[in-house]
């Protein structure tokens, strides 16, 4: 901590020495959207000058040599641009508005821009973003779920489970947000929580370089940001149309109706937005028997979001997102029949608001709260003995579980005005303070590991307590500056401190970032950071002590008892644990490749120390005993190459590629449903793809000459990704781990998506119809294995996505 304040010292020193022009301020402007935010990071440009950015509050200075007429524009990524401006400039200080507003999926001018994504010389951090038009015209599987388009993301990948993995992190290491609010699962920190994809306003992702002010998360954070109306009211239906897909016979699989509303309440004041979207879903599985191949689930989310200025400088908003979900026979694949299903029920809710008071002397100062609460419900579908074979699993699920949980949240963040000392500071404040906690009944019956010859290896069953809570108070606080001491030069430094009631460190986590845009580079950016990172403690590791305990009883071929009983239990300690630690040092490079293409170089080296890991312990009189130690190791570097370009106003290209390595000394997750034996070993992580490239995009199609109006107004949208196949463990018919975890990978993924679009007009309204194949080349991707060695059918794959025809019908409102 001392040797980064000595640094940053000395540079503030050096660099405030440098020569620096000089003008007389003549404007004083800011930027805000259609209902009054402000807009953050604009950039400004009066034709003959360079351009300027807009700070936290949306305001920017701008020094002219004379008064007399300009021309002035404005763009941000997610907004339309704002064009050749004609303003007029007099003696003194002047005083100037610009409105940006948002990208729309339907819009009713003709002549609009889509600001395209640019390199900002004055962001260190190393950002990615995906618009709500983004996402809804590229195609990916799936479509009704957030999720599943977040790997258009460089450096971010999804497992087999559907977990997603920024940067090499687990899926509790990424720090998901909704309009700024935690939306994490309180009990395991992942992001489970569906909200319809027409209500998103766009996802924004950090990776690295990342300031103080973003929460735990040692991989990255997400921030969700929804829609809101304005003073037009608008309606738009997606999807209305039921699909239908071949499955050994023509089937009903998906229906994911969609439907969004906005407007105002009173107009120029108060404003809302709806998302409403609810969800069919009939699994098939063709390689099961007919009448025991397929399970259905029926999901429903609403998101409802409201605005009102109070004054012109004082913003309220509040939201609320409802998530509820009812899947009989869950789990459904080709090693897991119908009777080893559970029935899950799922509901989620979360209410938030938010008041920002903006000052005239350029400062904000924001309040937020956030209480968000769920319930989880698993049941087998009978209490048979449930059966782990080589060739699968048969019997009853032996676990019956109900979990609750909740988390309430208070923030506050404040922004200083801007000011001049050795150059521009802008300089941020805030607080954190978050109370989380679940209750957990379980009631587990026995379950069995058989051999190949169904011989008999192991009896399991479970005592102890059923029902136990957790609970957990953090707090956090953080400052930061946004120095600018010359043009072309900007450095973000930043200390954030951390402290929670179950380990009870006081953490601090400093961090350093710089960008480096002269001008005798050109119009290349150079940025690099490094600092400390932390995650949120995961409540589900740290209750494990709590659950109850296994007792097994191991048996010979010929049937008779040859060890057992053998308790295995978790312990957990507390006052021994420290918080884990991960230093994240990472160099990047941006520049204009010519044409229009911008390019983008990312490494990022990341090194995680202290990190919770079961670690069995020495057996004593018939105990098998697991502790939780800071033990666990992990390394993860990753370069990555960006090529992007928006042309024709509105249409987008990008192709990238990563490689990678995702690796840790203690791979392996012990719990008690999982009878694996096995001592804690190291390896490449289960979502660990050394290469991936994707590319997606989409563009217009024009119509050769002559040809009928039918063939016009259509456009065409693809997604290709490929990469290595994930890693996976092989076990014997004991449940023995064979050779080092994860030595064995699935095929390579290869998937290409794509769809053809028409929009035209009927009956005075706006409709777009899409038709398209996900995996067009039904390339065999296959999502499950059987990995027991002993197993005649060791190495049959199974699962995945195949060739799917899929239709779309948007409507998008009036002409």
């Amino acid at each position: 901590m001392l040797y980064g304040g000595r640094l940053y010292f000395l540079l503030s020193l050096i660099l405030s020495l440098l020569p620096g022009a000089r003008a007389d301020v003549a404007i004083l402007g800011r930027v805000v959207d259609e209902n009054g935010v402000a807009v953050a990071g604009a950039r400004v440009a009066i034709a003959g000058f360079p351009p300027v950015r807009s700070d936290p509050t949306g305001r920017f200075t701008w020094n002219t040599p004379s008064p007399g007429e300009y021309l002035v524009s404005a763009d941000q990524e997610g907004f339309f641009a704002l064009k050749n401006q004609r303003i007029r400039v007099g003696e003194g200080e002047n005083e100037l508005t610009l409105v940006l507003n948002h990208q729309r999926e339907f819009v009713e001018q003709v002549d609009v821009v889509y600001s395209p994504p640019a390199i900002d010389p004055e962001q260190p951090a190393a950002q990615q973003k995906l618009t709500g038009i983004e996402i809804l015209e590229v195609p990916f599987a799936a479509a009704h779920d957030l999720r599943n388009a977040l790997p258009m993301f460089q450096g971010v990948i999804q497992d087999t489970r559907g977990d997603i993995h920024v940067q090499g992190g687990a899926a509790d290491q990424t720090y998901w947000t909704l309009d700024g609010f935690n939306i994490t699962d309180p009990v395991n920190g992942r992001f489970d929580a569906r909200l319809s994809i027409d209500a998103v306003r766009s996802l924004d992702l950090q990776t690295t370089r990342f300031a103080a002010e973003t929460g735990k998360g040692s991989a990255g954070s997400v921030d969700l940001k929804t829609g809101m109306g304005d003073d037009r009211f608008r309606f738009s239906a997606t999807n209305f149309v039921p699909g239908l897909e071949h499955h050994k016979n023509f089937v009903l699989t998906k229906w994911t109706p969609r439907a969004t509303v906005s407007g105002p309440i009173r107009r120029g004041r108060t404003w809302f937005s709806n998302g409403f979207d609810t969800y069919y879903d009939l699994n098939v599985i063709d390689e099961l028997p007919r009448g025991q191949d397929r399970t259905s689930s029926w999901r429903v989310g609403d998101v409802i979001r409201g605005q009102v200025n109070l004054q012109p400088g004082n913003i309220l908003t509040g939201s609320f997102l409802l998530n509820y979900l009812t899947a009989p026979r869950n789990g459904l694949d080709y090693f897991s029949p119908l009777e080893t299903t559970v029935d899950h029920r799922q509901r989620f809710y979360l209410y938030s608001v938010k008041d920002q008071v903006y000052f005239g002397s350029g400062g904000l100062l924001e309040f937020g709260f956030a209480l968000s609460r769920g319930f989880r419900r698993e049941i087998p579908q009978g209490q048979q003995t449930y059966i782990f074979s080589p060739e699968g699993r048969s019997g009853n699920y032996f676990v019956d579980s109900k979990l609750s949980s909740g988390r309430e949240q208070w923030l506050a963040n404040i922004y200083l005005p801007a000011f001049e000392g050795a150059g521009r500071h802008e300089i941020k404040g805030g607080t954190d303070v978050t109370r989380s906690g679940f209750t957990q009944f379980v009631d587990r019956h026995d379950y069995e590991v058989r051999r190949e010859d169904m011989s008999l290896a192991r009896l399991v069953s479970f005592a102890g307590p059923n029902e136990f809570s957790r609970r957990n108070f953090e707090t956090a606080l953080y400052l930061q500056d946004h120095w600018t001491p010359r043009e072309g030069v900007s450095v973000e430094a930043g200390l954030r401190a951390d402290w929670d009631q179950l380990v009870r460190d006081p953490l601090v986590s400093p961090r350093f970032a710089i960008a480096l845009a002269p001008r005798w580079l050109g119009a290349t950016k150079l940025s690099a950071g490094i600092g400390i990172f932390r995650d949120a403690l995961n409540l589900r590791t740290l209750s494990q002590h709590l659950d109850q305990r296994s007792i097994s009883y191991f048996y010979g071929r010929d049937g008779s008892p040859t060890a057992g009983p053998l308790e295995t239990y978790f312990l957990v300690d507390d006052r021994r644990l420290r918080a884990p630690a991960y230093r994240n040092l990472s160099l990047g490079a941006e520049r204009p490749l010519g044409g229009g293409f911008y390019g983008r170089v990312n490494f990022v080296n990341k090194h995680g120390r202290r990190g919770f890991t079961f670690l069995p312990m020495a057996p004593s009189n018939g105990h098998n005993r697991f502790g939780l130690f800071n033990a666990r190791n992990d390394r993860y570097h990753a370069i990555d190459f960006t090529v992007r370009r928006t042309f024709h106003r509105q249409y987008e290209f990008l192709a990238g590629y990563t490689r990678s390595s995702a690796r840790s000394d203690a791979v392996l997750d012990f719990s008690l449903e999982d009878p694996l034996f096995a001592q804690q070993a190291g390896g490449p992580l289960r979502w660990d793809a050394p290469h991936r490239f994707q590319t997606w995009g989409w563009a217009p199609l024009p119509a050769p000459p002559g040809w009928p109006a039918l063939f016009r107004n259509f456009s065409v949208a693809y997604w290709l990704e490929t990469r290595s196949g994930f890693p996976f463990r092989v076990v014997n018919e004991e449940a023995q781990l064979v050779g080092p975890p994860n030595s064995r990978r699935l095929p390579a993924f290869f998937s290409l998506n794509l769809h053809l679009e028409r929009r035209f007009t009927l009956l005075h309204q706006q409709w777009a119809w899409r038709a398209g194949f996900n995996n067009i080349t039904n390339h065999k991707n296959p999502n499950v294995v059987n990995n027991n060695i002993d197993s005649p059918g060791f190495l049959t794959y199974a699962g995945g996505q195949h060739r799917a025809l899929t239709v779309r019908l948007r409507f998008l409102g009036k002409t």
